[in-house]
């Protein structure tokens, strides 16, 4: 999450060079809602494919250590 508001920043930043506080809630709000498709927008339009790497690493092993502990708690 931590990840994709980062992204989410550095793009109201290069639409909005005098962002407000709306500004700053709308793309907060944006961000909580469709985190996980915030990164692919540096990723292809700057070559920055650090936030999309770190967003999707992330999400993968919260599913992977998510899943594994509830199998285990069967047992």
């Amino acid at each position: 999450m931590l990840s994709a508001l980062s992204a989410s920043f550095e793009i109201l930043l290069q639409m909005f060079p005098d962002y407000g506080v709306f500004h700053i809630l709308v793309g907060f709000i944006g961000t909580a809602m469709f985190f996980p498709l915030i990164p692919i927008y540096p990723a292809l339009n700057d070559g920055n494919w650090t936030y999309l790497i770190i967003c999707y690493l992330s999400i993968l092993l919260g599913v992977v250590f998510s899943n594994r502990a509830r199998t285990q708690s069967k047992v």
